[in-house]
């Protein structure tokens, strides 16, 4: 009985210690954010700077961070995360139509911070940290789509797909053709959709 009460008392402080930790990193994302918000600068973006606006240690950054590439990519969960609950990274092609149109609308929530991370060295710096997961995401969609594909046909596609669902084509539509984010969700959906539709009868 002694060693049953042992094991549910160090599962239960286990399971304290998970949540703790889920809320720094949530703090260090969320100062993050703030940083990019109240600068509309990437290069604010530091592990020092970071940590002064979360109220810790630098090394308490590094620890749930280890890196400048881990703390881009958590500063671009909260971003999401605040243009609207939908907006992630999507995995198949059900949710990125699911959260087209409220990614738009959450890149005029926040454009300054968009802008700059499209158009200073450092906010593409930022973007490219989340290259990998959102080719091997896009890729996958489209083997979804048309699974016969060639590799080099997949990559096409996969790059096209992601080009419509991003903030490069927000951007474009906004400057060059005065459309807010609702407008150019439904111009660049509609592109997706006929793009889609060849894919699946692709043999």
């Amino acid at each position: 009985m002694k060693k049953a009460k042992t094991t549910r008392t160090s599962a239960y402080s286990s399971k304290l210690r998970d949540e703790q930790a889920a809320r720094t990193r949530e703090k260090i994302e969320q100062a993050a954010a703030s940083l990019i918000q109240s600068t509309h600068n990437p290069e604010a973006i530091t592990f020092k700077a970071v940590a002064t606006r979360a109220g810790v240690t630098e090394m308490t950054v590094y620890r749930h961070f280890p890196s400048r590439e881990a703390l881009l990519q958590g500063l671009w969960r909260q971003l999401n995360a605040q243009m609207s609950a939908l907006v992630s990274m999507p995995t198949s092609i059900g949710q990125l139509l699911e959260q087209h149109d409220a990614l738009f609308t959450g890149f005029d929530k926040l454009a300054p911070q968009i802008v700059a991370s499209l158009t200073t060295p450092q906010g593409r710096e930022m973007r490219a940290a989340l290259n990998d997961r959102r080719r091997r995401a896009f890729r996958a969609m489209v083997a979804e789509a048309a699974p016969g594909l060639k590799p080099d046909e997949r990559t096409r596609a996969a790059a096209v797909l992601q080009l419509l669902h991003s903030a490069h084509a927000w951007l474009s539509m906004r400057e060059q053709w005065d459309l807010d984010g609702p407008q150019a969700a439904t111009a660049t959906r509609w592109a997706i959709e006929i793009i889609l539709q060849h894919l699946r009868t692709t043999p």
